[in-house]
């Protein structure tokens, strides 16, 4: 069933132009696959570089009419990933998004899917298109570079670009970091390690056993593809998905990580 579902994604993507950037040379890359020995060893080589900044060949990539994409039965939130690579959009999926929904009898409900055709246009329009359809929303960042995914109902703002932490790695970027159903904590810590941030997890957050998160942030993983971003903006994005927030403790010189009050 895994592998029917996958062809269907890769089937539904593009005709007529190539969507392959997974084939990026892997010295470019963080790529993070659910083990924290991978992710250790990929942030120490990556190589940081500047400050990311909107090319005139980005800005092409965005705007490229595609002759022809059809999906047929592509699970929504794969359908709006795969749509957003393509058009040179950095996205993170509000795990309200992704946690399974039930109806008033206790029912599961399919997460919704997508099948249908278009013809001659951009990435950015179907992606557009699709989020208005299903009541959704893109909060954009530019203090981050990456747009979060959210229902159109929640209330979710942009991080404020004193939120993310400063300091001498601040304007490093990393040219592409891939995670895949790698634990919060695990990709928290090591996204901290790479930004040169000393920081402590929440118990809550170091064990999920130990009580009091809700079912949505109960031991999350992180599946995220993001191009050109640094460390900091990329973890500012992270916690902030997740309701999450990095108090700074001068008097011990660490940075705690904690879950968001309630407002």
């Amino acid at each position: 069933m895994g592998d029917r579902r996958q062809e269907k994604v890769t089937k539904s993507i593009v005709h007529g132009t190539n969507l392959a950037h997974d084939s990026l040379m892997k010295t470019t890359l963080l790529d993070v696959r659910s083990k924290a020995a991978l992710i250790t060893a990929a942030l120490a080589a990556v190589l940081a570089v500047g400050m990311p900044r909107a090319s005139s060949q980005e800005t092409s990539r965005t705007n490229a009419v595609i002759p022809l994409i059809v999906m047929d039965d592509v699970p929504l939130l794969d359908a709006i990933k795969n749509l957003a690579r393509q058009a040179g959009i950095n996205i993170i999926i509000d795990p309200r998004l992704v946690s399974p929904a039930y109806d008033a009898n206790g029912r599961f409900i399919p997460p919704p899917s997508v099948s249908n055709r278009w013809e001659k246009m951009t990435a950015k329009q179907i992606l557009d298109s699709l989020i208005d359809e299903h009541k959704l929303k893109i909060v954009e960042n530019p203090a981050t570079g990456i747009a979060r995914i959210s229902s159109s109902k929640a209330a979710v703002k942009p991080v404020a670009s004193s939120e993310i932490p400063t300091g001498r790695d601040t304007n490093a970027v990393i040219p592409l970091i891939i995670m895949e159903d790698v634990p919060l904590n695990v990709a928290i810590s090591n996204l901290a390690t790479q930004a040169q941030l000393n920081v402590i997890l929440d118990p809550e957050l170091a064990d999920p056993s130990v009580g009091g998160l809700d079912k949505v942030r109960a031991q999350p993983t992180v599946s995220i593809r993001w191009e050109k971003v640094s460390a900091r903006q990329a973890l500012a994005a992270l916690l902030d998905n997740y309701d999450l927030v990095m108090v700074r403790d001068p008097a011990e010189s660490i940075n705690r990580i904690k879950i968001k009050a309630a407002r």
